[in-house]
């Protein structure tokens, strides 16, 4: 349980993040899945009209996954790189973890980029990105391929700052031996 303000915002921003990330790969997983299927039944002027009406609303919840992506990522980012004291060799200055830490964290915002460009131009209505609505079933397996990517991703860079059982980790790199 959080103890101090900064455990707390430290809490809602994991909160935000996590919820941020379950609409923006749920959404296109629902559609792909089961919308799409489903509405291949329906008469050509129908499907354009809830179409429509799906991208009016689900625009909003794009845009406001975005931004909580990167607000509560940056800051995790951040937050939890100020906390090095607790993450002994992940954050010692250009040690090995140190340098894949970062890297995995730039592979991982260019992927979200990538996915946020997708999200945007799927639930947008600029023309001149008709071409990826129009190819829609091929640019949402390219999001979730990417989103499972970023989420594997994520996976790696926690599991380096706690370890595989718990709690924050002296020296993530012989954590594993400790613990057999």
């Amino acid at each position: 349980m959080p103890t101090t303000l900064m455990e707390v915002v430290a809490l809602l921003s994991r909160l935000l993040h996590i919820l941020a990330s379950m609409a923006a790969v749920g959404g296109p997983m629902f559609v792909l899945l089961a919308l799409s299927p489903a509405m291949r039944g329906l008469a050509d002027r129908d499907r354009a009209t809830l179409q429509d009406a799906i991208r009016r609303r689900w625009s909003k919840v794009v845009m406001a996954a975005i931004l909580f992506l990167t607000l509560t990522g940056l800051y995790n980012f951040f937050a939890f790189r100020a906390a090095s004291g607790h993450w002994g060799e992940v954050w010692q200055s250009g040690s090995a973890n140190s340098k894949l830490y970062n890297m995995l964290f730039g592979v991982k915002f260019l992927l979200a980029l990538a996915i946020f460009f997708v999200a945007s131009a799927l639930s947008g209505r600029s023309a001149g990105l008709a071409k990826f609505r129009e190819n829609a079933k091929t640019w949402l397996t390219v999001q979730l391929v990417l989103a499972v990517l970023v989420v594997a991703i994520a996976g790696q860079m926690r599991f380096m700052h706690v370890g595989p059982n718990g709690p924050p980790v002296a020296n993530p790199s012989t954590a594993n031996i400790e613990a057999r």
